[in-house]
Formats: C-alpha cells, structure tokens, sequence
C-alpha cells in the first residue's frame, strides 16, 4: 500500500526572485519564502497551493485554520488559489522554482507574464499524497504536467525503472534532464489531427507490459484523462485500483474548482 504524507499547512508569502520565459509554453519564477519551507524529496508530483491577490484590494488573504488545524476556505479565497508543481527547490536557500504554462486567459497566467521582482503570491499548503514505493513507474501527462513530471524524475531513486509520456505543445518544451539509466522518456508533439496520441501511445506501448508491480501516474486535461483511465483499466485488468492516478488538472473553459479533478 502506498503511503500518503499528510498536508503541510504553510499560509506563506512567496517573493518573485527572478522571471525568465523558458520556452514557448512556460514562464518560470523563482521564489524565495519568509517561512520555512518542507518538501519531502521522496513525494511523487507533489503540488502546491498558491493563492493569488484579490484584484479588487491587491490583498494576499490567508484562510484560517479551525480547531482541528483544517483549513477554513470561504468562495472568495477558493476563487483565487490555484494548484501549482514544484519545478525545483533548493532546501539550504529555501528557494523553489515553479514553470507556468501560458494559457491564452487565466488568473495564474495573466500574474506570472506580468510579474517583476519582488511581487508577492501566498502559498497555503504543499501536499504530496503518493511515496515512491518500489513500483516500475509509469508517468503521463499533457503539457500541464511537464513541470512535475520533470520534477518527479529529477528525483526518481536509482533503483527505479520508469516510463514517461509526454506529449507538448512546441519543440522548445522538449528539454534535457538529469535522469539515470533507468528512465526512458517518450517525448512528442501535440498533433490536433491525433487528439487520442498520448492515449494510444501509453496503450500501445510494447515494454511497460513486461513489468509486474507497475504504478500508473497521469496529469492532463479533463476528457484525456477519463480516456486515459478507463483505457488503463481495461487493459491491465489485475491491477489493484490504487495502481492508477490519472489525475484532470485542468478543462477546457472551466476554472479551478468548477470541475473534478479526480473521478
């Protein structure tokens, strides 16, 4: 059974660092943070939650914390806090680094193309809900979960054997990793006129089937993914159900929060 590490409350100011424009889809922003941050190496696609100004006041507002240390969150805040990946972080500098896809509107998008040293953003919590835990790991995902498939690789035990499909938007999101041996990643192009191609490439796939023991991530958008995890569990049909985590993380027209992000 995997272990699933608690959620770590943080309520936070983040401070921009620096802004770079890494390729044509990310922006990446590195943070510095005014409390001690703990980030356990070991967590698989651990994410953040950030909560961003209200654009009425230009005020970061925390949620509060109830008598059982659960966080108290009204329509308001839940209106400005997004799921964010952790890129990279630095434990000794108590720096992190998050890559922002640019979409064409979007709180978090609109924020991250305009900002500048020295904006602030809040962080609520970090949860990371999955350990590495002897598994052959399989990693899916859109261009959503590039930043923390990448991230999860970087820090992949090096006894592990893992696949990785991901699918991007332009060339330029293609980029080198300090992976080991062990590790082979399937990188290829959104094609419109194939809008199954991550599907069908995890399916079709001639060498995950030889493992035993196999455990199934995937981050994309909201109709992929419901493909994505039926298709899973028809074709491995002995797998036990926490064997697959096709997680939506984001649909079309939709908001955070105005859908599922787990079926």
């Amino acid at each position: 059974m995997l272990e699933r590490p608690r959620r770590v409350i943080v309520n936070a100011l983040l401070t921009v660092l620096k802004v770079k424009r890494i390729s044509d889809s990310f922006i990446r922003v590195q943070f510095g943070c005014d409390k001690r941050l703990t980030i356990d190496p070991l967590w698989i696609c651990p994410h953040l939650k950030l909560l961003f100004a209200d654009p009425s006041t230009g005020t970061i507002m925390f949620p509060q914390l109830d008598e059982n240390n659960k966080i108290v969150v009204n329509d308001k805040i839940r209106q400005l806090v997004r799921s964010y990946s952790i890129r990279y972080f630095d434990e000794v500098t108590n720096q992190l680094s998050i890559d922002f896809a640019i979409h064409s509107e979007g709180l978090a998008t609109r924020w991250a193309q305009e900002a500048k040293v020295g904006n602030q953003i809040g962080i609520v919590s970090i949860v990371g809900k999955l350990n590495f835990n002897n598994e052959t790991f399989v990693l899916m995902g859109d261009i959503s979960a590039v930043p923390t498939i990448c991230y999860t690789l970087e820090h992949l035990p090096h006894n592990y054997i893992a696949y990785a499909f991901i699918e991007v938007n332009h060339q330029t999101d293609i980029i080198p990793l300090s992976i080991h041996e062990k590790v082979k990643i399937n990188w290829f192009i959104r094609d419109y006129n194939k809008p199954n191609q991550l599907v069908d490439k995890v399916i079709n796939d001639s060498e995950i089937v030889n493992h035993n023991n196999l455990l199934f991530w995937g981050g994309m958008e909201s109709s992929l993914a419901q493909q994505l995890r039926q298709a899973l569990k028809d074709k491995y049909v002995d797998l036990p159900p926490n064997a697959i985590h096709v997680i939506s993380y984001w649909r079309e027209g939709f908001a955070e929060g105005e859908f599922k992000h787990r079926e």
